[in-house]
């Protein structure tokens, strides 16, 4: 009985355990962000499948703007299509990489990338910063960013989280926001450890990307 009784207990605490383990995850990968650790950020990202995520973002984007052109024929848009399909994957490359990927997490915006915010972006036509939403939180970041550093934060990802299988999670950030301009954040269970795998982006930064590789194109 006592040995029943036992293995009850094991098995109870290793699904409390698997339970929270995403949540664990989504904090220790904020942490590594606010530290600007970049090993700590590669350890727990999947940049081969993050990659192709945004890649296929960056070029839906852009085939939507081309589409939405009416000064272009058919065959310019054909040709413009294939264009922004050779284009996209170089500029995916210059995002995902950890400097990168941690200046898109900490304020939700890749500056290192080159893509400057607009005035729909958080950053007012002059070049300085919009502090009208968010101006409380950390550095006075327009509150964009992944934050679950706190017991709060993380009880409001849980509020947001999609299960996706027995190994998947999805959660979207900020959850205060409308989700048109929410990021969301895909986790996998590979092994022991949880990895990011997918992030979808908000409208405004598809959009901007949209822009850069049609300027690209243009030039």
């Amino acid at each position: 009985m006592m040995r029943w009784w036992l293995t009850g207990l094991a098995v109870l605490l290793l699904w409390v355990a698997y339970g929270i383990s995403p949540y664990v995850a989504l904090y220790q990968l904020s942490r590594a962000v606010q530290a600007h650790d970049t090993a700590a950020v590669a350890q727990r990202v999947n940049f081969r499948t993050l990659r192709l995520s945004l890649t296929k973002q960056a070029l839906a984007a852009a085939v939507d703007a081309i589409a939405a052109r009416r000064d272009l024929s058919a065959r310019e848009r054909t040709i413009l299509t294939e264009a922004s399909g050779a284009l996209a994957e170089p500029l995916v490359e210059s995002l995902v990489t950890p400097e990168t990927l941690i200046d898109l997490l900490d304020d939700g915006w890749p500056v290192r990338a080159g893509l400057t915010r607009d005035g729909g972006a958080g950053e007012a036509a002059s070049g300085t910063p919009d502090t009208s939403q968010g101006s409380d939180t950390p550095r006075g970041r327009n509150g964009l960013g992944f934050h679950a550093s706190t017991v709060g934060q993380l009880l409001a990802l849980f509020r947001s989280a999609e299960p996706r299988g027995f190994r998947g999670m999805v959660v979207s950030y900020p959850p205060d926001r409308p989700l048109e301009n929410r990021f969301r954040l895909r986790l996998r269970l590979r092994g022991w450890t949880w990895r990011v795998v997918d992030l979808e982006l908000p409208g405004s930064l598809r959009e901007r990307i949209s822009q850069r590789l049609t300027g690209a194109m243009q030039r």
